[in-house]
């Protein structure tokens, strides 16, 4: 190690035991907060009083055969999901217990209500298949209440 005069280039040399220990500490406390937080995130995302079985399918594209390619997003409890124009007009597959509601109206403002379309499955019946919903007009958005 380079030194300037009589002191060091590297401070934890300079460090007593004691404050390095403490150092030490503080840093396993910040590591396991961020770790619990993770945890707590990744448990609760998605979930919010649905099941990860709960889930809505959306097809935005046809494989070379023509049969619609569904894509699944694990559902969050009330929260509303634009669905894409390449989306619209194909319908879904609803997996797992909830109200599933869709609504030709945009997710952003108070008009979801309007002419949605409302899918029950309930929490007693076989949910661990999916079951397929047809739209009777292109939807914009969608909602899971678990």
């Amino acid at each position: 190690l380079k030194q300037l005069g009589s002191k060091s280039l590297c401070p934890v040399q300079s460090l007593s035991p004691t404050l390095a220990a403490m150092q030490f500490a503080l840093a396993a406390l910040v590591a396991a907060v961020a770790l619990a937080h993770g945890e707590a995130t990744l448990l609760s995302a998605g979930v919010k009083g649905c099941g990860p079985q709960t889930k809505v399918c959306l097809a935005g594209f046809k494989n070379a055969a023509g049969d619609l390619q569904f894509e699944c997003k694990v559902a969050v409890d009330g929260e509303r999901v634009a669905i894409k124009p390449s989306e619209a007009g194909n319908g879904a597959k609803v997996c797992g217990p909830g109200h599933f509601h869709f609504s030709p109206m945009q997710c952003g403002g108070d008009k979801f209500d309007y002419k949605k379309a409302t899918t029950d499955v309930d929490a007693s019946a076989t949910t661990t298949s999916c079951q397929e919903v047809s739209f009777p007009y292109d939807m914009s958005c969608y909602s899971i209440v678990c």
